[in-house]
């Protein structure tokens, strides 16, 4: 998808470390070997995005490091779109599928939802379903070591779920007002969990 919405390949994959990675700045041998493609066309690529206002750079003694601009004015958009696709969600998505059948609902939520993180901050990643916290922890090392980001995952059974709900609990109700980026299910798969008056908030699928 962001291949296509950006033209491509190298520069969905440059876009989606820088993007996800905003407060971060690296130069072109360390985002090649991020990356894996050519050092000759990561430089390239990282000129010509420099050069529309996408990226900004700094020079500190031979070494020219690049980073996302938060100031242009398409930095909002496109930090949103890779925080659902390549950034985040679709990573996560990719990572959870050998179990996903027995996952109910996914969702991100906290700062990276509310696209207020900083560098150092963890992806906290709700999971409801038929599956152990052990196992996800297991299943999204992946999703660790390809975000660069460590994840924080919550995880449900649906009778735990559905009883936190039902007690009206903090945690729980903090979560549901809050934020959100699907990973698994959607707006209406959360709302047939917990009514339509508990699943507020802002949110965003990638399906």
């Amino acid at each position: 998808m962001l291949e296509t919405l950006l033209g491509s390949k190298l520069r969905a994959k440059v876009l989606g470390w820088l993007f996800s990675h905003p407060d971060e700045r690296y130069f072109v041998r360390q985002l090649t070997a991020l990356v894996k493609e050519d050092s000759t066309n990561v430089s390239r690529e990282l000129a010509r995005l420099e050069k529309t206002g996408i990226l900004v750079s700094t020079t500190e003694g031979r070494q020219k490091y690049y980073q996302a601009n938060r100031q242009s004015p398409l930095f909002s958009e496109l930090h949103g779109l890779i925080l659902k696709t390549v950034g985040v969600a679709d990573v996560i998505k990719k990572a959870l599928e050998p179990r996903m059948a027995d996952i109910k609902l996914a969702f991100v939520f906290g700062s990276v939802a509310r696209r207020a993180e900083d560098r150092l901050s963890d992806i906290d990643l709700l999971v409801a379903g038929n599956i152990s916290f052990g196992e996800v922890v297991d299943l999204v090392s992946t999703a660790e070591e390809a975000l660069g980001r460590e994840l924080n995952p919550v995880v449900y059974s649906l009778a735990e779920f559905n009883e936190r709900v039902s007690e009206n609990h903090y945690f729980i109700r903090d979560i549901l007002s809050g934020d959100k980026i699907f990973v698994v299910g959607d707006e209406n798969e959360l709302e047939a969990l917990v009514g339509k008056r508990l699943a507020k908030g802002t949110q965003t699928d990638i399906t």
